[in-house]
């Protein structure tokens, strides 16, 4: 880290930059609707279903998403090429996806073809699924995008050989638009918008990510009416809050620590010193706002939370690590400096990685059958809950050997009378309503989907029953079967 930055992160008691330039993919400001797009893009390509879009505004989080993607489909029997310069094009570009997958360019696109349609024949005899990832397809000519074309045709008969991720601006889905390319739009299987953060996402927003920077007590705040100026300087797009935010920080450098409250004075002044303003575009209402990925991150903190994430992955279904199993009592209490501080306090004990955020109603605190292992903070309309993710989305997608997790949920929703269909382990159409069911009792959107709160919820719950009982749900099941 830069000597000067370290010094001023130290001033200010915060561990690392909360708001850099660059992607951080560690560091993720989750969202029920995100979770499940990125659930869903996992899973048209661990099932080779087809093409898989994403668009959205320079600093909406692409690239995040793309790495949070990447995290993952990692250790699944995937091998993957991310492409990141995308004015290399047509041959010079299919060289490039060629060297990404360790293959070497033979000089011609017939030859580079062939060389990488073996190769993608003998990943599919290992049962090795092969993914190109393009960031910026919006700088794609037509030369390249027919390119692509060609390379979804490479196919065993029954499967296509290579799954493919176009993210880009909006212009992007305006290029695909084009009749020369209508086969290739034809395969989109699954399309992500990404959209700017609502009005009332800015302060929890700005929270998170100080939190995450490790965030003292009582720490820098950022007070309600300053989130709406925040809002409104930098039109929701996280890129530009960051900008933002970081001459913020300069504003607060000489001040105690018990002082460090952003107003909208210094908001309106650090927006007119932190560049060039974007043109403003307005989150559309007719459909859930958005939340991005909390973009941005110092490159050797980004590296090394990383890979604490890889780790957490790789680690899923084993028992949960220290930090996860000691218990943390709920820091429930009124709005406030103090609340903040506890707050603040409670996420640094659950740590980093893996850690989730997300705002809940009494209903769903009413579900549980402890709060142990819960952050909790008063908002103005209900309550903000953290907790280190344990059971994940992803355990609902796996493959048929690794289903005990899914299968132990069937037979909880089964005891409330929500679940009738075969206990299978299966995520279909009668789980999923059972699930829409359950949130519905619980107080949360009744979408079906396996969300961050819902899976919390299902986890201390089967918790508790096991808890009271001899055997777990899981060992119940098989001894019955």
């Amino acid at each position: 880290m830069n000597p000067a930055l370290a010094r001023h992160l130290q001033t200010l008691g915060l561990e690392r930059a909360p708001f850099p330039p660059t992607p951080d993919a560690a560091a993720w400001f989750q969202t029920a609707r995100l979770e499940a797009e990125r659930v869903e893009a996992a899973h048209c390509l661990r099932t080779r279903a087809g093409f898989v879009l994403l668009t959205g505004e320079i600093g909406t989080g692409k690239s995040t998403f793309l790495r949070r993607l990447l995290v993952a489909l990692g250790g699944e029997g995937m091998v993957t090429s991310l492409v990141f310069n995308t004015f290399l094009q047509g041959p010079d570009l299919l060289a490039a996806v060629l060297r990404d997958f360790g293959l070497e360019a033979r000089g011609t696109p017939a030859a580079d073809i062939d060389t990488l349609n073996r190769f993608l024949v003998q990943q599919w005899r290992a049962q090795v699924t092969c993914v190109l990832m393009i960031d910026d397809a919006q700088n794609l000519t037509l030369e390249s995008l027919e390119l692509l074309r060609l390379l979804t045709n490479l196919e065993t008969g029954q499967e296509k050989l290579l799954q493919i991720v176009l993210a880009g601006q909006p212009e992007l889905r305006a290029n695909l638009e084009q009749p020369g390319i209508r086969q290739l739009t034809s395969r989109i299987c699954k399309h992500v918008q990404l959209d700017v953060l609502a009005a009332d996402e800015v302060q929890r927003y700005v929270h998170f990510r100080l939190d995450a920077a490790g965030n003292p007590s009582p720490g820098i705040r950022l007070r309600a009416d300053a989130a709406l100026a925040l809002h409104r300087a930098s039109g929701g797009n996280p890129r530009r809050i960051h900008q933002i935010m970081d001459r913020c920080l300069y504003g607060l450098y000489a001040m105690p620590a018990q002082a460090r409250v952003i107003d909208p004075a210094l908001v309106r002044t650090a927006a007119a010193e932190a560049g060039a303003r974007p043109l403003a575009r307005r989150l559309r209402r007719t459909r859930p706002a958005l939340a991005t990925a909390a973009s941005l991150a110092g490159v050797l903190a980004a590296t090394l939370l990383a890979l604490a994430l890889r780790g957490a992955d790789s680690r899923a279904g084993d028992a949960p690590p220290a930090a996860a199993a000691m218990p943390l009592q709920a820091t429930a209490a009124p709005a406030g400096d103090d609340d903040d501080a506890d707050w603040s306090g409670c996420l640094r004990r659950l740590g980093q990685a893996g850690v989730q955020v997300q705002a809940v109603t009494d209903a769903w605190l009413a579900r549980l059958p402890t709060r142990e292992g819960l952050c909790l903070q008063r908002l103005a309309d209900g309550w903000q809950a953290g907790w280190r993710a344990r059971l994940r989305a992803e355990d609902f997608l796996a493959a048929q050997d690794q289903r005990a997790r899914v299968l132990a949920v069937q037979v909880l929703l089964q005891a409330e009378g929500l679940y009738g269909g075969p206990l299978d382990g299966l995520y279909g159409p009668r789980m999923r309503a059972a699930i829409a069911r359950f949130q519905q009792h619980s107080g949360l959107p009744s979408s079906g989907a396996p969300d961050p709160a819902t899976l919390f919820l299902f986890d201390t719950l089967l918790a508790a029953r096991a808890a009271t009982s001899s055997t777990s749900p899981e060992t119940q099941h098989h001894g019955n079967g």
